[in-house]
């Protein structure tokens, strides 16, 4: 089966510029002005510190090679003319660059704002350098001149805030990726969250594989893939695809601390063709250890382009890829968990079987025997072995029923346990005549699944009881939840115990009976009441410890 993930055409949505003026405008609003005010200036300070600092060093160096201090002193003041006029701008356009990088990295919203105004407030404190150093007056300053020291790190600014837009989105993807990687239910929900925020267009496949053989320091020598994501639907890998060190020696070289990036041309001949045969031209395979240092898996991404990939991509992928380890391995976990509690069950149930059924049924063919021997000479012994024999067959049928009532009922897999119990109530009354209500009082807490099936299987009998034995015209069931505690009350309005006590408990009438009930509700640490007056009804509570059934798997 060929594992394909739907791709969607995602439409850029489109708003009018008066939305984007506005949406402009507010952010403006929003500016921290000390984060523009404060950095603009440091540009201008350390543009004049690393200037000085050259000057400095020129000055130094043309005073060795200078004979008299008149020529010293004019040669300096040449080159630091120089400087000051080609260098500085130069300085100050890449210092903006770093420091709008880095304040619109630090504040995340509104960078194309910060990086432009970085700039002006760069370009601001270079004119009055300009004013202060050469002399010039301030009002030539606040004329049209200013505008004159504002494009160059205006761009610088601008320059400095697209860089950190980048840099923010690609941390952005790598978060939306961890987040999904963090709450995925299977390895192809893994892969498919890569693929969707971290595959670039240079990237053709992503594989997750389970390793089948170790060798040497744990190097996987035989893997089989996973779950795979592929940017082409036409073009796809199949679950189960094995990789052995045999065709493809890459595995062998894998460290558990450091990836590996393959260029199939760089390859010995039946690697490459093993790669390319899977659309590779190059790739990166990246091993999944958990900090524990166990081999959990591999993963690749592969590329139909020679070159491979970008050294920011690669390292995007390897941020990930120990969550993706702790991920996988705590699905495996998982897993495992179901496996040994399905065994567990399979033995409780073999063992319930063997303890009872078994030997009723082995009890029924030895009465049957012999009532089959003693039939042609001695009909009162044959009589006596078949009533055992029925016997037996009725005690084994109540006990199969009672091995059925310790499933979990298919109402509890597929409705919320309060909203089951309501179920059951209203169809009770539908099929009774009986006039039926049910209530919630309390804040509904999760329960363990035992308590839900006790109380299920409970509420179910105890209104069997109500129909056949309390002549009722109501009853009512309540689900209460007290602190640590949930109650279940089913109250009648019927004849009472009393009338009731010469009829056989349930446990050989097809039902949860009485005793099984109380034993069931002990076993989990609650209790059973059961309260009747003659002619005044009936009410049995069932009170249960929230925490319950967990000290009994």
């Amino acid at each position: 089966m060929h594992i394909m993930t739907e791709q969607t055409a995602v439409s850029t949505p489109t708003y009018p510029f008066s939305h984007r003026l506005k949406t402009w405008l507010a952010e403006l609003r929003d500016i921290k002005w000390p984060w523009v005010v404060f950095p603009g200036f440091s540009v201008a300070l350390l543009n004049v510190v690393i200037i000085g600092t050259i000057i400095s060093i020129y000055a130094s160096v043309v005073s060795v090679d200078m004979q008299s201090p008149e020529a010293t002193a004019a040669a300096v003041a040449n080159g630091a003319t120089l400087i000051g006029t080609y260098a500085s701008p130069v300085a100050q356009f890449f210092i903006t660059i770093l420091v709008a990088f880095w304040v619109c990295k630090r504040q995340g919203t509104a960078v194309t704002w910060y990086g432009l105004l970085i700039g002006v407030v760069s370009g601001i404190a270079a004119a009055f350098q300009v004013a202060l150093f050469a002399g010039v007056p301030l009002s030539l300053i606040f004329d049209f001149t200013l505008l004159t020291f504002l494009p160059t790190p205006m761009l610088a600014g601008w320059i400095g805030a697209r860089r950190s837009q980048k840099v923010l989105a690609v941390q952005q993807r790598v978060y939306l990726t961890s987040q999904a990687i963090a709450h995925a239910p299977t390895p192809q929900a893994i892969v498919n969250a890569i693929g969707q925020y971290l595959a670039t267009a240079n990237v053709h496949q992503i594989g997750l594989w389970e390793i089948l053989l170790q060798g040497a320091g744990g190097r996987p020598t035989a893997v089989s893939l996973l779950a795979a994501w592929t940017a082409k639907q036409s073009e796809s890998w199949q679950p189960g695809l094995q990789l052995t060190a045999d065709t493809t020696a890459s595995l062998s070289r894998l460290s558990p601390d450091a990836s590996l990036p393959i260029r199939a041309i760089d390859l010995p001949a039946a690697e490459k063709q093993s790669w390319e045969a899977l659309g590779a031209r190059s790739g990166l395979l990246i091993p999944l250890v958990t900090p524990t240092g166990s081999w959990v898996g591999l993963l690749t991404v592969t590329s139909p382009a020679s070159g491979g990939l970008s050294r920011s991509s690669e390292q995007d992928f390897v941020t990930i890829a120990a969550q993706i380890a702790l991920v996988l391995d705590n699905l495996r976990l998982v897993a495992q968990a179901k496996e040994t509690a399905v065994l567990r069950e399979r033995q409780r149930l073999a063992r319930e079987i063997h303890d009872t059924l078994a030997q009723g049924f082995t009890s029924i063919v030895m009465h049957l025997e012999a009532a089959e021997q003693a039939l042609p000479t001695d009909p009162q012994v044959t009589e006596r072995h078949i009533d055992q024999a029925r016997t037996t067959a009725r005690d084994s049928l109540a006990q199969a029923r009672r091995v059925v009532d310790d499933l979990r009922p298919e109402l509890l897999e597929s409705t919320p346990f309060d909203q089951a119990i309501g179920r059951v109530v209203a169809q009770w009354a539908a099929h009774s005549g009986v006039v039926a209500e049910f209530k919630v009082t309390g804040k509904i807490r999760p329960l363990h699944p035992q308590v839900e099936v006790t109380l299920l299987r409970s509420s179910q009998e105890a209104l069997a009881n109500v129909r056949k034995h309390a002549q009722a015209t109501t009853a009512c069931v309540t689900l209460s939840y007290l602190g640590d505690t949930v109650i279940l009350d089913v109250e009648d309005d019927g004849v009472g115990l009393a009338q009731q006590a010469a009829v056989p408990d349930g446990l050989t009438s097809g039902g949860f009976g009485l005793i099984a009930m109380r034993e069931r509700v002990e076993q989990l640490g609650g209790e059973l009441f059961v309260e009747s007056e003659l002619g005044e009804g009936t009410t049995l509570s069932i009170s249960l410890p929230l925490e319950s059934g967990a000290a009994t798997e």
